[in-house]
């Protein structure tokens, strides 16, 4: 495992015109976006700030405010959305209390914002909250979609396009690192959020300016994420797409180490892109040949994420490697 390197930076790729399909910029974003999942297994992009087409920066700041609002409840007040020991649905903390987060099932639901903010604001839910969160959804949520249309097309995978943007629901989890004392540093690798993967086909992450997030290379290297943009988002490949593309597509291990947060109160949002729990994720055939045999067994995306929260030890797409794969 490479150690952390200060020179490295994740690939930038910048989306602010609103590329459509067909056009010579949607074509150059497509080669950009497989090169840096192939490498990297992650990017940094931009979708526009203040004064662009998708204008995200004056929204981004109104989630923010929305999202210290809602971890500034009271705990037993937090509690009421419901306890998730998978860090999927309702609220989670760890038992340090460095790490709090809250998980919302169809962030692009109205009626589920709203179902989700009542018990915690009894006297009549909190209307901004759902807006804020909903719009935003809403802008990453036809991102994702941009992206994973691009990346199928890169590989000729055309005809999967539509059956694969519907094979998915949305997770958006918003969540919140606390200030770390500097008497604190030495026990920083086991307050932060450890090494691991993410489950889904691609989480698309936005933080509020205070570090944390590294993530590792397909060569090894830890890269310490530093926004090159105010408008920045981080793309992040799971290990569902890592199997579904046959192993073609990097899935970067990522953790968050609470002493890069210098002091700061670290707050974030990620929408998880989420296979239908009944969805078999199998390689297409275009992608496998004698010099590429089918790495890993199908699966049900349900049956993996239960496995790899009961397995001890190994939590990535190894556990499902084929007998004759890698």
């Amino acid at each position: 495992m490479g150690s952390s390197d200060e020179s490295l930076g994740l690939p930038f790729i910048d989306f602010s015109s609103d590329p459509k399909p067909g056009t010579p910029c949607w074509d150059s974003l497509k080669l950009q976006v497989r090169q840096a999942l192939e490498e990297y297994g992650c990017f940094e992009a931009s979708l526009g700030d203040d004064s662009t087409v998708i204008n995200t920066g004056e929204l981004r700041r109104d989630v923010f405010a929305s999202l210290e609002e809602l971890f500034d409840l009271p705990l037993q007040t937090k509690q009421q959305s419901g306890a998730s020991e998978s860090f999927q649905d309702g609220y989670a903390a760890t038992p340090n209390g460095f790490y709090q987060s809250f998980g919302i099932e169809d962030p692009n639901s109205l009626g589920v914002l709203q179902t989700f903010t009542n018990p915690l604001w009894p006297h009549g839910g909190n209307p901004s909250f759902c807006n804020n969160i909903q719009s935003m959804a809403g802008v990453v949520t036809e991102f994702n979609r941009t992206v994973r249309r691009m990346l199928l097309e890169s590989f000729g995978l055309e005809k999967y396009v539509e059956e694969h943007l519907s094979s998915t629901t949305y997770r958006f989890r918003v969540m919140k690192y606390e200030a770390l004392q500097p008497n604190n540093y030495a026990a920083a690798e086991e307050l932060g959020l450890g090494v691991h993967t993410d489950k889904s086909f691609m989480t698309i992450l936005c933080q509020n300016g205070v570090g944390g997030l590294e993530l590792q290379t397909k060569r090894g290297d830890w890269v310490k994420f530093k926004p090159t943009s105010p408008s920045s988002h981080v793309i992040l490949i799971g290990d569902a797409l890592h199997v579904w593309l046959n192993g073609r597509v990097h899935c970067p291990k990522h953790k968050v180490t609470l002493c890069e947060l210098h002091g700061k109160t670290r707050y974030s949002f990620g929408l998880f892109t989420v296979p239908k729990p009944e969805y078999v994720i199998k390689a297409p055939e275009e992608l496998i040949d004698e010099n590429n045999p089918m790495r890993f067994k199908p699966f049900a995306y349900q049956e993996y994420f239960d496995l790899a929260y009961r397995e001890p030890g190994v939590k990535d797409a190894s556990l499902l490697h084929a007998h004759y794969g890698v």
